[in-house]
């Protein structure tokens, strides 16, 4: 016999860990369906169902729960894998400004042997202040895009953009000198 949702709430509200295995096993697999349905990768699914019955338990979130649970699950498993996409978003963002960074890299060795230090330094100085300040602080010193917008006072959208632009015109510059 299968016991309703509303009784299995109150049992996790009341800290009832029976009710919250009961719960992991009624819901798991269908969760698990609905964060690959969203993710498309099956290990990276499973696991954030799992850490987020971790986290309610842990943080006796079935406390604050006023709509049905099965809604509840759900909107809690699709709000973690937005949360997910969005962070391998930024993860991919920085793997592509990293890989201009790379470039400009190369293009400093290379610039180094053929004796044009001189030039990459001139295009970093003469890029308009923002810019560099950006590219300085993300790149030169490894800070990350929020520690570089709380010190410029800018929002984390306004440095990516100064970065982008930066690494354009720089590339535009060292290229035309190769």
């Amino acid at each position: 016999m299968e016991i309703p949702d509303q009784i299995l709430l109150k049992d996790l509200q009341n800290g009832n860990q029976s009710a919250y295995e009961l719960v992991f096993k009624k819901y798991y697999k269908a969760l698990a369906l609905k964060a690959y349905l969203m993710l498309e990768n099956e290990m990276e699914a499973e696991d954030l169902v799992q850490n987020l019955f971790i986290s309610m338990w842990e943080k006796s979130q079935f406390l604050s729960v006023n709509t049905a649970l099965k809604a509840y699950l759900f909107k809690a498993v699709h709000n973690q894998c937005l949360m997910c996409i969005r962070k391998r978003k930024t993860d991919q963002q920085r793997l592509h400004d990293y890989s201009h960074t790379l470039d400009l890299a190369a293009a400093e060795e290379v610039s180094a042997d053929d004796g044009h230090e001189q030039l990459i330094q001139h295009a970093l100085e003469n890029l308009p202040a923002q810019r560099q300040k950006a590219f300085q602080l993300v790149y030169l010193e490894d800070k990350k895009y929020k520690e570089a917008a709380n010190e410029m006072g800018l929002s984390v959208n306004s440095v990516k953009t100064h970065l982008k632009l930066a690494v354009k015109m720089l590339q535009e510059k060292l290229i035309s000198f190769r």
